[in-house]
């Protein structure tokens, strides 16, 4: 039966939808209002139950289900609808949201993170419902907003009780399956020091960007620490992605602020972690008293893990299997997702399985081969048969 299915989904169809996404602006200025509509009368007219779900001003959720008996299994597929901004506009090749194909890539923001996932799923259920008037379960697409900030629309699903007995993230896997993902701690930190003019310098001069660059030699000290811990996901890693300081050269500086990514393992408890940073500042403090730290806990989202012997695992697995005719790589992925909301607050067993590789993410030109698109649309296309169809 999965044959007769995938032999009916082309990349025209894949990308034609995935380009009307793309058009529709829908990073976190934008919001995801407008997509969320165009959704929703696309899959109304496939035969969902549709819902709009709102979760902040301009910024829903869509919910769309599809049932046949209800004595089958429910699989939920969560993609996010929101993108990272363009960043540089002259940095683009192409529009950012006038999407082109060329040389069998599909160009725009959002094309691989997740839009064309978003297309591959949507086309797999249209091809699956056609062939299938009457199958077991239910089927439950799920358009979130917020995904690349704090995960907000996961969080609103979950609370509000929508449950699968599986789910899929359609987030790019580089043609692996994610069992696990590593969590994620932002936080601001910030220092002080006494203005002065820069001629006054002298050995009790308050500096902040001195002052900060104590725990910057902190963080290369921990670095080195957590590069000896080895998980399944691999090591903890710190990072300073921004800092501020200062007005003038001939000006010392009285306030220094850095902004600090610290990526979790899926055991980590993210409160320890602070509770260890927070320690650290306290020695550092001690040493000198013209230090004084001020640490403002940004974002907190958890790693997660699921065991490989999950059903999910091994329905994805097989499938691609079927498909691809190669064996996927099981394993953890680096960056986080809303895989950790499903699993950690809904208790839903998940994998993240998408087209495209996470280094076509959040760049400039964003592409995604058309290749990708047809064959994440195929083995979703081949789950669906798999444990919706009576054998």
């Amino acid at each position: 039966m999965w044959r007769e299915i995938t032999s009916k989904i082309t990349s025209n169809e894949i990308s034609k939808l995935a380009s009307e996404l793309i058009k529709i602006r829908s990073d976190e200025e934008a919001g995801e209002k407008e997509i969320c509509y165009f959704l929703f009368n696309y899959l109304k007219a496939l035969g969902f139950s549709v819902e709009i779900q709102n979760v902040s001003h301009n910024r829903p959720n869509i919910i769309a289900r599809i049932n046949g008996n209800n004595n089958g299994e429910s699989l939920m597929f969560n993609g996010h609808l929101d993108t990272v901004p363009i960043g540089n506009i002259e940095n683009w090749k192409f529009e950012p949201f006038k999407p082109v194909i060329k040389n069998n890539k599909l160009f725009g923001r959002g094309a691989t993170d997740m839009k064309g996932g978003i297309a591959s799923v949507i086309i797999a259920i249209k091809k699956f419902i056609e062939k299938n008037e009457k199958f077991n379960g239910e089927i439950i697409f799920v358009g979130v907003m917020g995904e690349e900030t704090k995960g907000l629309g996961s969080e609103k699903i979950i609370k509000e009780g929508i449950r699968a007995n599986m789910a899929i993230v359609g987030e790019p896997s580089d043609g692996n399956i994610y069992r696990a993902h590593k969590g994620t701690l932002w936080f601001d930190l910030k220092t002080y020091g006494i203005a002065e003019h820069s001629s006054q310098i002298k050995t009790t001069s308050n500096n902040a960007i001195q002052n900060m660059s104590y725990f910057i030699e902190e963080i290369s000290k921990m670095n080195s620490e957590l590069k000896k811990i080895n998980s399944f996901v691999g090591h903890p890693t710190i990072n300073i992605g921004k800092i501020t300081g200062g007005i003038k050269q001939n000006m010392i500086p009285d306030k220094c602020v850095i902004s600090v990514d610290r990526r979790l393992l899926p055991n980590e408890d993210p409160h320890e972690v602070i509770n260890n940073i927070t320690k650290r500042l306290q020695r550092l403090e001690e040493k000198d008293s013209r230090l004084k730290f001020d640490i403002d806990i940004k974002m907190i989202r958890e790693g997660t893990e699921v065991n490989e012997s999950e059903r999910i695992v091994s329905v994805v697995s097989n499938a691609i299997k079927l498909v691809l005719k190669t064996s996927p790589n099981i394993s953890g992925m680096q960056a986080t997702t809303d895989m950790s909301i499903l699993v950690n607050k809904g208790n839903i067993p998940t994998v993240i399985y998408g087209p495209g590789y996470i280094k076509q993410a959040h760049i400039d030109n964003e592409f995604i081969e058309l290749s990708q698109l047809v064959d994440a649309s195929k083995v979703y296309a081949t789950i669906f048969s798999e444990l919706l169809l009576n054998k």
